[in-house]
C-alpha cells in the first residue's frame, strides 16, 4: 500500500517510497536516459511481469539507519529548517500495490537495463513443447535409474581385494574361471564393458573400470 502520506483519487496514488540512496540514484539515472519517470519504469515492468515472478525478485529493502538525505523546508514557519529524512522515490500509480513490489520492480528495470535480466515473448505452442520436453526428459531420467539399478543387479562385483590371479581377471570380464578365451574375444569383451563403466559414459564406474584395465592386461599382457 502506499506511504501513509499518499493520497488517492481519480488520477492513482501517490506513493512514497523508502529505498537506498544507491538504488534511488541508479533508478533516477536510468529513468532520465530513458526521458521517462521512475513512475514509468515501474508501471511498464508491473504490465509485462506476473506477479508471481515478481515476487521473487528480491526487494532492496529500507534505506539502513545511517543513510538518510538532508532536506531545507521551504515554506511555513519552519521554512529554513533541515530535516533528515530516509531517501525515496515518490510515483503515482494505479491504487493497490505495496511498496515493496514497487522496489522489486524498479529493481526488475534495473536488472534488465543493465543485462541482468532479459523478458522474452513465449508463445502457447512453444510453452507446451517446452511441456513435452521436460516430461521426455523426466521419462529419460527414470530411465536411466532403472538401466542403472539393472546393470548393478547384473554386473559382477568390484574386487575388495584386488586382481592377484588369472580367475580373478576372468571373473572381471565375466568369463568362466576355467574358460581360455583367445585375445580377440577378451578385447571385444573389455570393449563392450568398457563402454559401459567408463567414467565418461552415464553408467560411470572409476573404480569398475580400473579393475576391466587391470583384467584386460592380466589376459593379455
Amino acid at each position: 500500500m502506499p506511504d501513509a502520506s499518499g493520497s488517492a483519487n481519480t488520477r492513482g496514488t501517490s506513493y512514497i517510497v523508502p529505498c537506498p540512496t544507491r538504488f534511488r540514484d541508479r533508478v533516477t539515472r536510468l529513468a532520465a536516459r530513458r526521458g521517462a519517470s521512475p513512475a514509468d519504469l515501474a508501471r511498464a515492468v508491473l504490465l509485462l511481469v506476473g506477479a508471481d515472478h515478481l515476487a521473487r525478485v528480491p526487494d532492496p529493502g529500507e534505506p539502513g539507519p545511517d543513510d538518510r538525505e538532508a532536506i531545507e523546508l521551504q515554506s511555513g514557519a519552519s521554512k529554513g529548517r533541515v530535516l533528515k529524512r530516509k531517501p525515496r522515490i515518490q510515483m503515482r500509480l494505479p491504487a493497490g500495490h505495496s511498496v515493496a513490489t514497487l522496489r522489486r520492480a524498479l529493481a526488475l528495470a534495473l536488472q534488465m537495463a543493465e543485462g541482468e535480466a532479459e523478458l522474452a515473448v513465449v508463445t502457447a505452442s512453444e510453452r507446451k513443447a517446452g511441456s513435452e520436453a521436460e516430461r521426455a526428459r523426466d521419462g529419460l531420467a527414470a530411465e536411466n535409474a532403472t538401466l542403472r539399478q539393472l546393470i548393478g543387479d547384473l554386473a559382477t562385483p568390484v574386487l575388495e581385494r584386488g586382481i592377484s590371479s588369472r580367475s580373478d581377471a576372468l571373473f572381471v570380464l565375466g568369463f568362466p574361471p576355467t574358460a581360455v578365451p583367445d585375445p580377440g574375444t577378451i578385447k571385444r569383451r573389455w570393449r563392450r564393458l568398457a563402454m559401459i563403466y567408463h567414467p565418461d559414459s552415464a553408467f560411470g564406474d572409476h573404480e569398475r573400470m580400473s579393475q576391466l584395465n587391470l583384467a584386460l592386461s592380466r589376459l593379455t599382457g
